[in-house]
C-alpha cells in the first residue's frame, strides 16, 4: 500500500501523477488531500471503485494532522509532493521506508542577449500561470550585464500587461497570501513594477495579487533566496556567463529551469550546467506525460510522468 499526500495547486493533476502510476504498478493507493481542495480526489476515488474496485483507492480528507498520521501509518512507501518543510517532516516520520518527494522549486531562466524576441512574453505567461502557484514555474530571471536593463524593461512591460483576473486567478488561500505580502515587503528591490487588478463582481475580497517585477536586488534577498509561489519574477544580473550560471545554482532548490538563446549549442550546453531536475531551452512550464519530472537537492528526490514513474512505486517489498 501506498500513501500518497497531494497539494492544493493542481489538485487533480497532482494526485494523477501520484496514484497512476502507482496504481499501475499493482499497488493500493490511500490518499490525502490538501485541506483546501479535498473534492477532487475523493470524485477520482469514486470514478476508481467503478473502475478498480472498492479500496483500491481511497481517499482520506483532512489536516495536517492527518497527513502526519497516514505517514505513520503502515504504509509501504510514502509519495509527497509538498513544501521543503513539510517534506522533511514526512522522512522524519516515515523513517527507512521508501518515500518519493517533489518539494517545489525556484526555477531559474538565464535570459542571454540573443534570446528570441518571444522570450518576455513567455516568460511573462509562465510566470504568471496559475497566478504563479507551479513549482517549476520561472522565478529568478538572470541575464548578462550588458543585457540588464533591455531584459528589465521588457519583461517589466510584459509581466504588467498580465492583469489578475483576466488572465490569471488568485492565491489559493489567506495563508499563501499572507507569506507572499511579507515576501515582497521584506525585498530590497530598486525596481517594482506591478501590473493591474480586475477581479470579477464579489470577487473583490479574495485572495488577488497583482503581477509582479523585482529589480535591483541584492543576490541574497528573501524573493531569490525562497519560494516566492505568486505571480512575480526577480531579474538579476551577471558579468558573464559563467557568473550567470553560478546564480542560477545559488539556491538550495533544483527543480527546474530555462535558457533563453538563438544559438542552440550554447541554449543546450548551459542547460545541462544549471542544476535542475528538468531543464527547457526556450520555452519553460512546457510538461507532457512523456517528460519526467522530479527535483534535486532540496527539491527532493524521485520521478513522476514518463514510464520512469513506474520505477517509483514497483519492488518487492511493495
Amino acid at each position: 500500500m501506498v500513501g500518497v499526500i497531494v497539494p492544493w495547486n493542481y489538485p487533480l493533476l497532482m494526485a494523477a501523477w501520484r496514484c497512476a502510476p502507482a496504481l499501475a504498478a499493482g499497488n493500493t493507493v490511500v490518499g490525502k488531500p490538501a485541506e483546501t481542495t479535498p473534492d477532487t480526489l475523493a470524485l477520482l476515488a469514486g470514478h476508481a471503485a467503478q473502475a478498480l474496485g472498492a479500496g483500491v483507492l481511497q481517499s482520506l480528507p483532512g489536516d495536517r494532522l492527518t497527513g502526519r498520521l497516514l505517514v505513520e501509518a503502515p504504509v509501504d512507501m510514502v509519495a509527497f509532493t509538498g513544501s521543503g518543510a513539510a517534506g522533511r517532516d514526512v522522512v522524519a516520520r516515515a523513517g527507512t521506508r521508501r518515500t518519493s518527494l517533489e518539494l517545489g522549486g525556484n526555477a531559474p531562466a538565464l535570459v542571454l542577449p540573443d534570446a528570441p524576441p518571444d522570450t518576455y512574453t513567455a516568460l511573462a505567461e509562465a510566470a504568471t500561470y496559475n497566478a504563479g502557484q507551479s513549482c517549476a514555474a520561472p522565478a529568478r530571471v538572470i541575464t548578462l550585464a550588458e543585457s540588464y536593463a533591455d531584459t528589465v524593461g521588457r519583461l517589466t512591460a510584459a509581466m504588467t500587461a498580465r492583469t489578475a483576473g483576466r488572465d490569471f486567478g488568485p492565491l489559493n488561500n489567506a495563508d499563501r497570501a499572507a507569506r507572499y505580502d511579507r515576501l515582497v515587503a521584506s525585498s530590497a528591490a530598486g525596481v517594482d513594477a506591478v501590473g493591474a487588478l480586475a477581479p470579477g463582481p464579489g470577487e473583490e475580497a479574495g485572495h488577488w495579487r497583482p503581477a509582479r517585477l523585482l529589480a535591483d536586488l541584492p543576490d541574497d534577498d528573501p524573493t531569490i533566496t525562497e519560494e516566492v509561489f505568486g505571480p512575480l519574477l526577480t531579474v538579476q544580473r551577471a558579468d558573464s556567463v559563467d557568473a550567470a550560471v553560478a546564480l542560477a545554482n545559488s539556491v538550495p532548490q533544483a527543480l527546474a529551469a530555462s535558457v533563453w538563446t538563438t544559438d542552440l549549442r550554447t541554449g543546450l550546453d548551459l542547460a545541462a550546467r544549471v542544476d535542475a531536475g528538468e531543464a527547457w531551452v526556450n520555452c519553460h512550464l512546457v510538461q507532457t506525460a512523456e517528460l519526467p519530472h522530479g527535483g534535486r537537492g532540496s527539491s527532493g528526490h524521485g520521478t513522476d510522468l514518463s514510464v520512469l514513474a513506474l520505477q517509483e512505486y514497483s519492488g518487492p517489498e511493495r
